[in-house]
């Protein structure tokens, strides 16, 4: 009971401070919203530079959102992720991405170990699925990298096959992580430039790869039940 009084007292705060924290960038981001919502054209290149004028502020404010909302189950970075393109181009769009994915990730591990009963995810069909597979390792990296599984049971299942080993931990999270947190960031500098045709090509790639990834899945799980039958 104490721990599930935790977990919601986690919650609610990390969801007060990501809302204080996007207010604060709400506020450093006026001006460029007013010129948004009243664009032309001509002012596209007046708009880019206004937007990527600003410095390390709201850089961190921005990398602190994405890793709490990675950290805590229940909240969502994709927009984000998909601000951070906005704001910083699909380069360092990226690498804010992706070390700020890693970051919230390793900080769900911590707090699947101490304030959540573990066991109840092992009912759970991605777990039976991930676990059943012919190579877990290669399972988890999917799993990391398909946004709509639950990172939650995605990380319990890599706290469950690499014990102890921090390393072994890390290689499918740093891995997993980097398809989308690219595209998210690419997507956001295509809505920054009002790119309807990189938009379409973001969306495109979005269903080609977590379709792969699926198919991965399914096809490793299929080659483990013909081993056993074998």
């Amino acid at each position: 009971m104490k721990r599930k009084i935790i977990r919601i007292l986690l919650f609610i705060l990390g969801g007060i401070l990501g809302l204080l924290l996007l207010y604060k960038l709400y506020l450093n981001y006026r001006p460029e919203l007013n010129l948004l919502l009243h664009f032309d054209h001509h002012n596209e290149e007046v708009l880019v530079n206004m937007v990527r004028s600003h410095g390390i502020e709201d850089l961190a404010f921005l990398f602190l959102l994405n890793a709490i909302c990675v950290a805590i189950p229940g909240l969502s970075n994709g927009i984000f992720c998909v601000l951070n393109g906005i704001l910083y181009g699909p380069a360092w769009g990226f690498i804010v991405n992706w070390i700020s994915d890693i970051l919230g990730q390793i900080i769900l591990m911590e707090l699947l170990q101490k304030l959540y009963d573990m066991k109840k995810m092992s009912n759970s069909k991605v777990y039976k699925l991930l676990t059943g597979l012919k190579s877990p390792m290669l399972g988890l990296i999917i799993g990391y990298m398909i946004p709509f599984i639950p990172s939650a049971t995605v990380s319990y299942v890599n706290i469950m096959i690499n014990k102890e080993q921090r390393k072994k931990q890390l290689i499918p999270i740093i891995i997993g992580v980097i398809p989308f947190a690219y595209l998210y960031a690419y997507g956001g500098d295509s809505i920054l430039h009002l790119d309807g045709t990189r938009l379409i090509k973001v969306v495109i790639s979005f269903v080609v790869i977590a379709l792969i990834a699926v198919a991965i899945l399914l096809s490793l799980r299929a080659i483990k039940k013909r081993t056993k039958k074998a």
